[in-house]
């Protein structure tokens, strides 16, 4: 197991608090996925029983297969807390098709098998013409007694054909990046090298390390693995996952983005500069949770209503800490009428984050991201915490020359 004995706690928390989670901001895509040990295949013997099989031991056998792949995708929505979409069309089960890619080879007989688990009331099922995002499939998402027998099989499923795809993706491709090979992209090699090392690894829910943009290679372009949607706040379960059969440590910057466009703007950081939220909070007169929250968004956001409706803040506590905000940096000019800065940040970000560790891969330590943090092994926080200091100095100081930041 990729996990420590706490895990054992958390999870039974989180099958107990697990809910059912929106449709719209929750989905994933299936994977091709596998398990070590005999148990998991106890389980679908036990759920399998009361689905027909071929007698032909050939096909029996794909039966097998495909209901096995559709649990562990199953217990992968458990443990990310998301809905996973199966794609109906043919095109999708061709050669090269999502489904396909994903092991699921017949459309008949995977549409037979979540028929009946649906039937049976073992899953439910959203018709994708109910939403707006992939109509061409539907959503599935375990019942409670589903959830509990395949969480822990949820943590321990890996993708290993993962590392053999291509390993960039853009999403809303802007005209002429929709045809592109991205494995020409400039440093595209960067990436591969990452997930070269990668390969050797153990980790929960592994599966390779991509990076995505939005409109072309040159906007967000954050580091993205299944790893950072596990549970870690309601419920510590990333935290209690290990890497490598060792306990981990998660290493993270200060108010990142905020500090990011400060720097990107030639501003540096008003106070002591260990908490760029903390001296806006002061002034403001508000909790440092919701500066943080706002921010989160308002530089996501085109404009100030759209930030404060997207981070939930009462006009008045959200006028407040732009009042202090504009005090402490009067130059900023955070809604400008142009893309929001948060597309440079995640890209800036993602700079940041395959620098850092491509500095800890040179000293044989292996580091996951989780968005704009990395987890190592606890016996490496203090060589994760130079290396993420050193690369982000390396990609912001030009622009800024006496630009900081704060990890902890």
């Amino acid at each position: 197991m990729h996990t420590t004995s706490q895990l054992d706690t958390e999870i039974v928390k989180a099958v107990e608090g697990i809910y059912t989670p929106d449709t719209d901001d929750h989905q994933r895509f299936p994977s091709d996925l596998s398990v070590k040990g005999d148990s998991f295949q106890e389980v679908v013997d036990e759920v399998g029983k009361d689905i027909s099989s071929p007698r032909q031991a050939k096909y029996a056998e794909s039966h097998r297969d495909h209901l096995g792949n559709i649990l562990l995708n199953l217990s992968r929505s458990i443990v990310t807390r998301r809905w996973t979409v199966f794609f109906g069309d043919s095109k999708s089960y061709s050669k090269g098709g999502l489904m396909h890619s994903a092991g699921f080879t017949s459309r008949s007989r995977t549409s037979e098998i979540l028929e009946t688990l649906v039937a049976s009331k073992i899953i439910g099922r959203v018709d994708g013409a109910k939403y707006q995002k992939n109509p061409h499939g539907n959503l599935y998402y375990p019942n409670r007694e589903l959830r509990e027998k395949l969480f822990r099989y949820g943590l321990e499923t890996t993708s290993e054909s993962s590392f053999d795809k291509v390993l960039v993706r853009i999403n809303k491709p802007s005209r002429g990046w929709g045809s592109i090979d991205l494995t020409t992209v400039d440093d595209y090699h960067k990436i591969a090298e990452i997930n070269e090392y990668a390969k050797a690894q153990t980790w929960a829910c592994k599966e390779a390390i991509t990076r995505i943009f939005k409109y072309d290679p040159f906007t967000s372009g954050r580091l993205h693995t299944e790893f950072q949607n596990l549970p870690a706040r309601s419920h510590k379960i990333r935290q209690n996952t290990l890497i490598n059969g060792e306990p981990i440590k998660e290493v993270d910057f200060n108010a990142n983005h905020l500090r990011l466009f400060l720097a990107f703007n030639k501003m540096d950081i008003y106070g002591d500069g260990t908490d760029a939220y903390r001296e806006i909070a002061n002034l403001a007169r508000v909790d440092r949770q919701t500066v943080k929250s706002f921010f989160t968004a308002a530089l996501n956001c085109e404009s100030y209503e759209r930030a404060r409706s997207g981070a939930k803040v009462p006009d008045k506590f959200a006028k407040g800490i732009m009042e202090a905000f504009e005090r402490l940096y009067p130059k900023a000019q955070i809604f400008n009428g142009e893309r929001p800065f948060g597309l440079v940040g995640m890209q800036l970000e993602g700079e940041i984050l395959q620098i850092a560790m491509k500095q800890l891969r040179l000293l044989d330590v292996f580091a996951l991201p989780i968005h704009d943090a990395i987890a190592v092994n606890e016996t490496n926080y203090e060589l994760a915490k130079s290396a993420m200091e050193d690369a982000w100095h390396y990609v912001m100081h030009p622009f800024h020359p006496t630009a900081k930041t704060f990890v902890g």
